[in-house]
């Protein structure tokens, strides 16, 4: 029978209710893959390196810029990885703008700083409210995503990002609307959304939903994928977050056997 290798997410990725999420998920797709024949193991990246090379598909949940690094090695190597860990960079604040304007994806305009300067901030009005958000992954902790209203909040927010090791941070502007979390697969096998916290509901198109989020997962390259998206009062959709690997938590029985079937095909070539 194949090996197929799944790698948990490094513990200070996911935090708290966070790991157990994430856990739960790679439990359930393991546990579909098994019943298609594969032996599956789920391991950490460390217990991995010595069993990279007997694996067919290697699906893995690190988000950390270290392993991630580890890990585009292995795929210059041969090894097959879904997500590509070129792509799970590709959602870090760093690149994620860039990629997002450039594909044609509404993106709120975003700044990054470094956490242990004076920011000048010329192009947004702090009066009207902006994001302070850590400049690698996404959010681990309630305190890598601030309210930032006042030149005070924000030197304060930089400084408790120095101070946890953060050394960029990502400067967003606010969209005002309601906000949609999604999760999907590519190639059109899954899709889910739901409106993330209170609510007025605006409408919007559906379909343009679907299309913005396949969008940007395709320019980041992304196979599993999950985000945010703001839809305003005249139902304008901006996305606002990219997410590799979610939990799928509201979702994840159905979320398993998509993505067991997609690791399948990949598997056999399809």
């Amino acid at each position: 029978m194949k090996l197929l290798l799944g790698l948990y997410r490094e513990k200070q990725y996911s935090p708290g209710r966070h790991q157990s999420n994430d856990a739960q998920l790679l439990d359930q797709i393991a546990h579909r893959l098994r019943e298609r024949d594969f032996t599956v193991d789920l391991v950490t990246l460390g217990e991995a390196i010595s069993r990279r090379s007997d694996a067919a598909i290697i699906f893995s949940m690190c988000q950390g810029r270290a392993s991630l690094e580890d890990l585009a090695e292995w795929e210059r190597e041969g090894v097959r990885i879904i997500n590509s860990p070129q792509s799970a960079l590709n959602t870090h604040r760093d690149r994620l703008p860039a990629l997002m304007v450039r594909a044609g994806v509404s993106f709120p305009q975003t700044q990054l700083v470094g956490t242990k300067e004076n920011a000048a901030l010329p192009a947004f009005d702090l009066n009207g409210g902006i994001w302070l958000k850590r400049g690698d992954v996404h959010a681990c902790v309630t305190a890598d995503v601030q309210w930032i209203d006042s030149r005070e909040r924000l030197e304060a927010g930089l400084a408790d990002f120095a101070k946890r090791g953060i050394d960029r941070a990502a400067v967003q502007a606010h969209r005002a609307g309601d906000e949609i979390k999604f999760y999907g697969v590519a190639g059109g096998g899954f899709f889910h959304w739901f409106y993330s916290g209170a609510a007025r509901k605006y409408p919007f198109n559906f379909a343009e939903l679907q299309s913005l989020a396949n969008r940007a997962a395709t320019a980041a390259g992304l196979d599993i994928f999950g985000g945010d998206v703001i839809v305003s009062t005249a139902g304008e959709l901006t996305l606002i977050d990219l997410n590799d690997w979610p939990s799928f938590a509201p979702c994840r029985e159905r979320a398993s056997y998509a993505i067991a079937d997609f690791i399948t095909k990949r598997v056999h070539g399809r």
